[in-house]
């Protein structure tokens, strides 16, 4: 008895846990990838950034123009301005993909000089500032960007002359 109440067990067990296993569909499912090259954001400096023309004074300063389409020039200590130097904020035309959010990055504080035409006299350019930071082009893609900046003019050590450097500005779609 013993030796038939063992197998019916397990006759038992394998059809109560009988499997039901499904064969896969053997047709292909077809899918779907999809990719948008669009155009590359391009930039052009329209208007460079110019201090103007100025006198250190006893005790120097800084020309500090704004990041903003007038670009208006403050200075500080005994450095001034005069007539005739043109002082403006730096443009950039930006044009890309219609409507879509640009970012600006430009230089950290300290990282740019502008070097005398002649001597390796330096005056430094630090806070650099824009008319925004984030923005978003027009419908047909096109924007207009103001960057400025403040410039360290020493009291004395430097040459009187024309200083001028070079500085990078990235935009990139968000």
């Amino acid at each position: 008895m013993k030796k038939l109440i063992l197998p019916l067990i397990f006759s038992l067990l394998f059809i109560g846990f009988s499997l039901n296993i499904y064969a896969l569909d053997p047709d292909p499912v077809t899918a779907t990838a999809t990719a948008e090259l669009v155009e590359a954001l391009s930039a052009e400096e329209v208007d460079q950034l110019n201090f103007g023309k100025f006198i250190a004074g006893t005790s120097g300063g800084t020309i500090t123009v704004d990041g903003t389409a007038t670009g208006t020039v403050t200075t500080t200590n005994t450095v001034a301005t005069i007539g005739g130097g043109a002082p403006s904020s730096a443009s950039f035309d930006i044009s890309g993909l219609a409507s879509q959010n640009v970012s600006v990055s430009l230089p950290a504080d300290g990282s740019v000089n502008l070097t005398h035409e002649s001597t390796s006299d330096v005056m430094n350019v630090s806070s650099f500032s824009v008319s925004a930071s984030t923005l978003t082009l027009s419908s047909t893609g096109d924007a207009t960007v103001y960057v400025g900046a403040t410039l360290t003019v020493p009291a004395s050590g430097v040459s009187v002359g024309v200083y001028s450097g070079t500085y990078t500005v990235t935009f990139a779609y968000q």
